[in-house]
């Protein structure tokens, strides 16, 4: 049985590959994985979020990783995140008016995240930060601060796709509780 779903997570891969990311093909990998439950052993983290700083002038560093951002661009990164999926509680996406196909995302945080997000959007104000998920870049944009007078919501211009909108809408809350375990949770395999 387990090579069988091997394969067939092989066949998938494959399909998506050569489609060149078909959404049907990539929803249908999606859901082939074990658990959505965060507490469980086999729960895997998807559509997991990281905002990274642009540096201008490499140094050559180990921290630092040039990646690809569109066919024929690159942009190098520090490598340090300056937040992360382990702050977002809630995700909304919101369409952007006159083009439905592309989506601003608004992120509920944590108090911790609050902190992070104060920093990230105080030392670059103006300037674009990356956004990644799951090790593909998907958009980049300048921080914003707390919106509607609310210090629990940010919003993010980057402008996604459908497809990762949703899943970030969807694995927000199941990844902050796999990164933030209840207290209960964290002595259950002592005994």
């Amino acid at each position: 049985m387990k090579s069988l779903k091997l394969r067939y997570l092989a066949l998938l891969s494959s399909a998506v590959f050569l489609c060149g990311g078909c959404e049907i093909f990539r929803e249908a990998l999606e859901e082939s994985y074990a658990s959505e439950d965060p507490s469980s052993n086999e729960f895997e983290t998807r559509f997991n979020i990281g905002i990274f700083e642009v540096v201008k002038y490499p140094r050559a560093t180990m921290l630092e990783k040039e990646i690809n951002i569109d066919n024929n661009n690159t942009v190098c990164i520090n490598t340090n995140a300056l937040f992360s999926s382990k702050r977002i509680r809630q995700a909304r996406a919101i369409p952007r008016p006159g083009n439905p196909d592309v989506y601003d995302l608004e992120f509920r945080i944590d108090r911790m995240g609050k902190t992070q997000w104060m920093i990230l959007a105080g030392n670059n104000k103006n300037r674009e930060v990356v956004m990644i998920v799951d090790d593909r870049y998907v958009g980049s944009f300048i921080p914003e601060n707390y919106q509607d007078g609310t210090k629990d919501w940010v919003r993010v211009r980057a402008g996604v796709d459908n497809y990762t909108a949703r899943g970030i809408v969807k694995f927000a809350k199941k990844n902050y509780e796999f990164y933030n375990p209840e207290a209960k949770n964290w002595f259950e395999n002592l005994f």
